[in-house]
This record gives structure tokens, C-alpha cells and sequence, in this order.
């Protein structure tokens, strides 16, 4: 079934559903979507999300062999993104 976006009044920004995601506690698809922001974040709020996406995209095992505590991390995203959107 083929989504019809001619109506601009009826879309969603990616910034809005990103704040839908993140208000409904999915964290790991929120995140995915405010990877992909290029404006808005300084390095290490950059870095921080970049991070805490891949640790809740299955790169956990690495991040933590090299002495990253992906919790943390994550928890600085959302309190980074929550700051900024909600």
C-alpha cells in the first residue's frame, strides 16, 4: 500500500516523530533519528548520541571492551536530547 505525501499539513517532521519516539520510551529509535541531525549539537553532544545509538544498535560488546559504560552513555543522550526537544 503506496503513502500518499501531497498533503504537507497531514506529515510528520523527523523532529516530531523523534519527539513521539522519545516520549513513548523508544529510546534506540528516537536516537537513530537525532543521529542523523547535523545541526543543533556540539561535538560531544554529537558524539554522545552517535555512541549511545550504536550501543542500542547491537554495539555494546565493543563499546564496553573498550571502557565505555553504554548505560551512561545512553542516559547523557536523552538527557542531552531531552534537553534540547522536550
Amino acid at each position: 500500500m503506496a503513502v500518499s505525501h501531497s498533503s504537507s499539513s497531514s506529515m510528520e517532521t523527523k523532529t516530531q516523530r523523534a519527539i513521539a519516539l522519545l516520549r513513548a520510551g523508544d529510546i534506540k529509535e528516537a536516537l537513530k533519528i537525532f543521529k542523523t541531525f547535523r545541526l543543533g549539537w556540539s561535538k560531544e553532544e554529537k558524539r554522545t548520541i552517535d555512541i549511545a545509538c550504536e550501543c542500542l544498535c547491537g554495539k555494546d560488546t565493543f563499546y564496553s571492551s573498550i571502557g565505555i559504560d553504554c548505560r551512561k552513555v545512553v542516559d547523557q543522550a536523552v538527557s542531552v536530547v531531552t534537553s534540547k526537544y522536550l
